[in-house]
């Protein structure tokens, strides 16, 4: 049992698990570097037997790697994932914001940022459109990828066996007579999002929606997200859209050059 306190100052008690609180233990003790399990166990008061099996299930997961010469435990390649998700992400929304309000100002529809998760894309963020008929949504809803324009933003610019493995998961379903149901369709908008840096949601998600996304390249040059402009189909024409792409690609392009993307290509940042 840990202590911590509320608000108020008041010291308070929070249940914490045992076995959790040692591996993490572990894990910031191997931030020093290469050990044998006889001088972990030792330094951090822990019996050999219950060491060794923290160990190898942090081996199992890969945040732990065994050395084959030596026998000594270091950090496996798994904890670097994590460090890189989180500087990936940690500054995203604060970034972004103020792109977000200017793609609002200037094109007076509903903007989103959204990151990909488990094959689905999360909403983070949104700026409403001030007009009286918008879009309805809310910040931590989740969408399949393949028929909403952030999410095929996203998929354009992932490697393609891991888009392979989302489909796979998540499959191809349908929602309207617009959405994109075979890997062969899947395939082909997927090149033509990478050609042209822009990807469109015509009523492939809901009937009467349309949006222009974009993607937004971390670090590394992997997608980390996308934005988006969305609203009523009878606003957005194709006229429309074609503006909205213009601006919603430099401001993207702005977002992740900030967000450590430095490889461009006609324009905009590739992959």
């Amino acid at each position: 049992m840990a202590r911590t306190r509320n608000r108020s100052g008041t010291a308070q008690e929070i249940n914490t698990i045992q076995s959790v609180e040692r591996a993490i233990k572990i894990l910031e003790y191997l931030c020093r570097g290469p050990v044998s399990l006889s001088e972990l166990s030792r330094e951090l008061g822990l019996h050999k037997s219950t060491a060794f099996g923290l160990l190898q299930t942090l081996v199992k997961h890969n945040y732990v790697h065994q050395e084959i010469k030596t026998g000594r435990y270091r950090l496996g390649y798994r904890v670097l994932a994590l460090g890189g998700a989180f500087l990936e992400h940690c500054d995203l929304r604060e970034i972004a914001s103020p792109y977000l309000q200017q793609l609002v100002d200037e094109h007076g529809e509903t903007v989103h940022l959204v990151i990909m998760d488990d094959g689905q894309v999360v909403y983070v963020d949104k700026i409403d459109s001030p007009q009286s008929i918008r879009m309805v949504s809310r910040i931590g809803r989740r969408l399949p990828a393949h028929c909403t324009g952030v999410g095929k933003a996203i998929l354009a610019y992932l490697p393609e066996e891991k888009v392979r493995a989302i489909v796979k998961k998540r499959g191809l379903p349908r929602f309207t007579a617009n959405t994109i149901t075979t890997w062969e369709e899947l395939s082909v908008e997927l090149a033509r999002i990478r050609e042209e840096g822009v990807s469109y949601d015509r009523e492939e998600i809901e009937e009467g929606l349309r949006c222009v996304a974009a993607p937004l390249i971390g670090y590394g040059q992997y997608p980390v997200g996308a934005i988006s402009v969305s609203g009523p189909a009878s606003r957005m024409t194709e006229e429309k859209m074609s503006r909205i792409a213009g601006s919603l690609k430099k401001v993207a392009g702005e977002i992740s050059r900030q967000m450590g993307a430095s490889i461009e290509l006609n324009g905009y940042v590739h992959i």
